[in-house]
């Protein structure tokens, strides 16, 4: 290979990279807004499919349709096993698949008039953003010390993402709280200019292929190191081999506690995620005020996922893994209790994004730190693998938690899916330390 080809494959890969780069932050931002909007808009939905259609109360209504959204979540778990067919198909494909599944399920939430139409919608979503193909490509294409960064910015996007939703909800929702479905309309624009995107992409990419730099694929940036556990398997014969990873996965000591791990960070995502907005709402908050929340919410946790980002790349990531769960727990337990009796909805924004964001910097990094411990060739298997371990506890803690809050009321139920599964999570971390000090010495 002459100097010239060489210059030439650098210049197909810078930009190829800076396109792609730029096609996950979009991916993002659409995969993060139609994840939030159902946990944003909750008391909306409650109020028109359950207190105006069956004169249910409040905290009926929230438990009736956690119940109901049960078997979607449950479908959910099917995407670990779908993921791993980004190491046969290719990433590209799983990724086009991905977009598409939000942009049809926002169509249908925003169509719905009814309760099981609009949680079919939901349900379609769950499958869409639950995939996170984009976050392998971080992995394949970035250097060890740049992937937490761009992670958080990733995560920072997520919650600009976040930002959007209380300013739609302010435009399109009515003094009566109706006309709120409104708010999907992003996603279905935001799924469409994608796909379009990676239309144009793969045009030009195939256009590109035919000129005189030649038409070679991506090089995937390897960085497997000496920890490196799944080596390049039988990739090419069509099967998953998602039994032979697991397998894999779990003959390093190391590894089982990162999953065991991420499996207890999974079992709080119901505390994070559920009941916030209502607790807020049907707590005496005016809807004004509960904007400003769900504003200053996401521009905080948009700082704790850039700050913890760079943390992790200049320092060991489990040390920031353990402080995002600590942060997680302690602000999180505040923003629950203060809840109906803190009045300011700054200090509500900002306990709020502590919690979210802290959480999910520490779920994201645990899964970083799976992937690259694998080969590219078996990553998507291992992110999958990772996401299975996290779907366990995940769909564990939303099955409960549904029975629970029509028992102990949401208050009492968030404080203990958040508080048990943090702890144990901490423990489990600490562990993991151990024995790579151990390993170490």
């Amino acid at each position: 290979m002459n100097n010239s080809t060489v210059d030439c494959n650098k210049k197909n890969l810078g930009r190829t990279a800076i396109a792609v780069a730029a096609l996950i932050i979009l991916v993002q931002f659409i995969d993060s807004y139609c994840t939030e909007i159902f946990g944003r808009t909750q008391s909306l939905s409650v109020t028109t499919f359950l207190i105006d259609a069956r004169e249910m109360s409040a905290d009926e209504g929230v438990a009736y349709m956690s119940r109901m959204m049960l078997p979607f979540y449950l479908i959910g778990m099917l995407t670990p096993f779908v993921r791993s067919y980004a190491d046969i198909v290719g990433r590209k494909v799983m990724l086009f698949i991905n977009v598409a599944l939000l942009a049809v399920g926002s169509v249908i939430c925003m169509l719905a008039d009814s309760l099981i139409i609009y949680l079919l919608g939901n349900g379609i979503l769950i499958l869409g953003y639950s995939l996170d193909i984009h976050m392998i490509y971080i992995v394949d294409m970035l250097p060890a010390n740049r992937r937490a960064t761009v992670r958080g910015i990733c995560g920072g996007t997520a919650m600009a993402a976040a930002m959007c939703i209380p300013l739609m909800r302010s435009l399109v929702a009515n003094r009566s709280g109706h006309g709120w479905q409104e708010i999907y309309v992003v996603g279905i624009a935001g799924g469409v200019v994608i796909l379009a995107c990676m239309g144009i992409y793969m045009v030009v990419r195939s256009a590109a292929g035919q000129g005189s730099c030649g038409g070679d694929e991506i090089q995937e940036n390897e960085t497997a190191t000496n920890e490196t556990f799944i080596k390049r398997e039988s990739v090419k014969d069509g099967n998953i081999h998602f039994i032979q990873t697991l397998g894999a996965l779990c003959k390093q000591n190391r590894t089982k506690a990162l999953l065991i791990s991420i499996c207890a960070v999974g079992l709080a995502t119901a505390g994070i995620q559920y009941y916030n907005e209502p607790l807020l709402a049907f707590g005496g908050m005016i809807e004004k005020n509960v904007n400003l929340v769900l504003a200053w919410q996401p521009m905080t946790a948009l700082a704790v996922n850039v700050i913890t980002g760079i943390a992790a790349d200049r320092t060991r990531r489990e040390y920031v893994v353990a402080a995002g769960i600590t942060l997680s727990l302690v602000s999180g337990c505040v923003f629950i209790i203060g809840a109906g009796h803190i009045a300011s909805p700054v200090l509500m924004g900002i306990l709020w994004g502590s919690m979210s964001g802290s959480y999910y910097s520490s779920e994201e990094l645990i899964n970083m730190m799976v992937m690259e411990s694998a080969a590219p060739e078996v990553r998507g298997r291992a992110s999958a693998m990772s996401t299975f371990a996290y779907g366990i506890g995940d769909q564990l803690g939303i099955f409960t938690i549904s029975i629970v809050v029509g028992i102990a009321g949401m208050r009492w139920t968030k404080l203990m899916f958040l508080g048990i599964p943090l702890v144990a999570a901490m423990i489990v971390i600490n562990r993991h330390l151990k024995i790579r000090s151990d390993r170490q010495a």
